[in-house]
């Protein structure tokens, strides 16, 4: 075995499939599939957006690149935002979108600072994939189309949305060939002068012209000074094994790491376990509120997973038990033994489109979860938190697992779930990720269908309780890959597992 690659969507693994047999690594079929997800994959990535990629090599400690998004310096008296209702089939959530839901994009920055530092491919022929798929057009699947549908407020809510995403007047669908010419002139011209192009050229000064148009934040110079920060990621112990995830300012990884610290290792896969699981989710929401949100750009926040609060916390947890997204993400291991696992988003995209690239820019101002302060709270210029948590498992024979997920809150709880399922429980990792999942927020519980109905009249007494009719992309769509080269991937989101 060559390689494993587990992503979002068949296409976009096939384009990291593609770049591992040309001969490149790990790294490099990671950025090959991040530029071609935004067409296979388009409502739940874009260049426009943001991200993060865990790398480590075969026999190296683990880092982290940080392109997620920045908060703008300017502030619009009259904010071009407004609210749209999406229903995830048994869930309803409120985003914003407008000009001014727009953070500024880090992913192209942050696919370059990837290829310079840890690629072996020149961007020439990392594009490669991507560059067909844009020029030739593809097909959506029949999944990824019913998200099309699913957010077809924002589709049609701009001239240039729906030029681009119902070009004939009707919006596309798996039926619909999709070609996006402007997104292959983009990639030609990344590859040929880098991401100056997006930050300091032609689409910087398109991005500012559209923005001072319509009353949005994003500036020239808000581009012209992004950064990707190469970040030390969160590193802790489990099982005897070594667990390196997203730190701060992001909250996801932090929140993992205090859940599998919480909950008790001695637990058989029953309804005790459950409620633990359960407890721990709802103490950890207490522990966001007090210990999190507002230290997230905090130097000393680390200070917070120290034993003695977890020992405090883990108290009042046994007391509560007594009583009783989008996003997506791709995971590749290489014959080398390399590692990457790179979460990315556009959140639910604001409808802004940059015509000339064909590329839709971000709402990540306008996404509840990420402003858990209220929109419009965080500081002028700094990194805007997400909830993103691409993880890598380590042991002393080199990396076990990777893995992440998409699904906004629902990313600590299911990369939570699929931990304990693969390391405690000795789940393979397919079945890891397909068994049903819950949720914990705002004082209520979201099931998936599958667990017993006991456990359910049981939370019935203590918490608001949505079973859902089947599986969904709700609870998130986590896509694993394993050190001895097998792959898992989620049908919630329509995963595809491959291997070269």
């Amino acid at each position: 075995m060559r390689g494993v690659v587990a992503a979002g969507d068949e296409k976009s693994a096939k384009a990291a499939i593609e770049i591992l047999r040309a001969g490149g690594n790990a790294f490099d079929a990671a950025c090959g599939a991040l530029l071609a997800a935004p067409l296979c994959e388009p409502m739940l990535t874009s260049l426009g957006g943001g991200g993060f990629m865990m790398a480590s090599r075969a026999n190296g400690t683990p880092r982290l690149y940080d392109f997620f998004v920045d908060v703008p310096l300017k502030r619009s008296i009259e904010p071009d935002f407004f609210p749209i209702y999406v229903d995830f089939g048994g869930a309803i959530q409120e985003f914003h979108i407008g000009a001014s839901s727009i953070a500024v994009p880090g992913m192209v920055a942050g696919i370059e600072r990837v290829n310079q530092e840890l690629g072996s491919m020149p961007l020439s022929e990392i594009i490669k994939p991507a560059l067909r798929y844009a020029k030739e057009g593809i097909y959506l699947t029949p999944l990824q189309a019913s998200f099309v549908k699913l957010l077809e407020p924002i589709l049609l809510s701009t001239k240039e949305a729906k030029e681009l995403y119902a070009p004939n007047g009707k919006l596309i669908d798996e039926k619909s060939k999709i070609r996006n010419l402007e997104y292959a002139s983009f990639l030609e011209a990344f590859a040929k002068e880098g991401a100056k192009i997006f930050y300091e050229g032609e689409v910087a000064k398109e991005i500012d012209k559209i923005s001072k148009e319509r009353g949005g934040e994003i500036r020239y110079e808000d581009l012209k000074s992004y950064r990707v920060y190469l970040r030390e990621p969160l590193e802790f112990e489990y099982y005897s094994k070594r667990v390196y995830t997203n730190p701060p300012p992001s909250a996801g990884g932090v929140l993992i790491a205090f859940i599998l610290q919480l909950i008790e290792k001695d637990k058989e896969r029953d309804i005790e376990y459950f409620k633990d699981l359960i407890e721990s989710m709802v103490v950890a929401s207490e522990f966001r509120k007090s210990h999190i949100d507002s230290k997230l750009h905090s130097p000393t926040i680390k200070e917070a997973l120290k034993r003695v609060l977890i020992e405090e916390y883990r108290v009042s947890k046994r007391s509560r038990i007594n009583l009783w997204g989008n996003t997506t993400h791709i995971s590749v291991i290489d014959k080398f033994g390399n590692g990457a696992s790179v979460t990315s988003t556009n959140g639910e995209g604001s409808g802004v489109v940059v015509k000339s690239a064909g590329i839709m820019l971000n709402n990540m101002l306008g996404e509840e979860d990420l402003n858990p302060n209220g929109f419009f709270k965080w500081p002028a210029g700094v990194r805007l938190p997400s909830m993103m948590a691409p993880t890598i498992v380590k042991s002393d024979k080199g990396v076990e697992l990777v893995l992440g997920s998409a699904g906004s809150n629902r990313i600590r709880s299911a990369i939570v779930q699929v931990v304990e399922n693969f390391i405690k429980f000795d789940m393979d990792i397919q079945r890891a990720i397909d068994e049903p999942r819950l949720h914990y927020e705002k004082g209520e519980l979201f099931f998936e269908p599958g667990f017993v109905e006991e456990l359910i009249e049981l939370a019935k007494r203590l918490y608001r309780v949505n079973e859902f009719e089947s599986k969904s992309l709700f609870f998130g769509g986590v896509n694993g890959v394993t050190g001895d080269y097998k792959g898992g991937a989620d049908g919630r989101r329509g995963g595809a597992v491959l291997f070269e």
